[in-house]
């Protein structure tokens, strides 16, 4: 069962990958993309940020930074950006990835982008809390807030971008991701999405 499961998922990132592929010729040139896993995916960016603006979605569930790293010049790069929200890292974690690894492969996107695109603008996001409440443990998994954290706090000192640090806008008095922004311990609700829209307004 969960490898049927793998497979239905990496058959739905190749599929996701291919309609971005297929839109690239598409999209206006300059709009704010934002990229990333699921966290990114589910955003909905028109309805919390506004519909005049050019938001470009290109998050896919289940995708790390390997993925990412693979896949920028089509997920990102082809469509010339003027800004650039990245938040990736929770499935690294979740797939036992060391920090070291993450936060290097993290630099090597931003140096790609930076190469590519020169006066793109790169928000990296933080990498938002869990709950590990142990009724969420089925899908937060090997996921923890400690790990979070570390993580964090080196994306917060990378060259090249400017770090918006989202962790606490989600927390609750017991420093985990608030029951009422999550529905399964790692996945945000609309409230959730709401609140971040809030932050990230600013930076649009």
């Amino acid at each position: 069962m969960l490898e049927t499961s793998r497979l239905e998922l990496d058959q739905y990132i190749e599929q996701r990958l291919a309609t971005f592929v297929a839109a690239n010729a598409k999209e206006n040139k300059g709009a704010t993309v934002f990229v990333g896993d699921s966290i990114t995916e589910f955003f909905p960016l028109k309805k919390y940020l506004g519909r005049e603006q050019q938001l470009i979605n290109r998050g896919i569930a289940g995708t790390d930074t390997v993925w990412l790293q693979e896949h920028l010049a089509e997920q990102v790069l082809a469509l010339e950006p003027s800004k650039i929200f990245l938040m990736i890292g929770v499935n690294d974690i979740g797939r036992g990835y060391a920090n070291q690894e993450i936060v290097k492969r993290i630099s090597e996107i931003v140096a790609t982008i930076r190469q590519a695109h020169y006066f793109s603008q790169i928000y990296l996001l933080s990498v938002l809390p869990v709950n590990e409440n142990p009724s969420y443990q089925d899908k937060v998994k090997v996921r923890n807030n400690q790990t979070i954290q570390a993580l964090n706090k080196d994306l917060a000192v990378l060259g090249g971008v400017e770090f918006i640090n989202l962790y606490p806008v989600l927390l609750d008095d017991q420093g985990q991701l608030a029951q009422a922004y999550t529905s399964d311990g790692l996945h945000l609700s609309m409230t959730a999405y709401e609140k971040l829209a809030e932050q990230l307004t600013l930076y649009l």
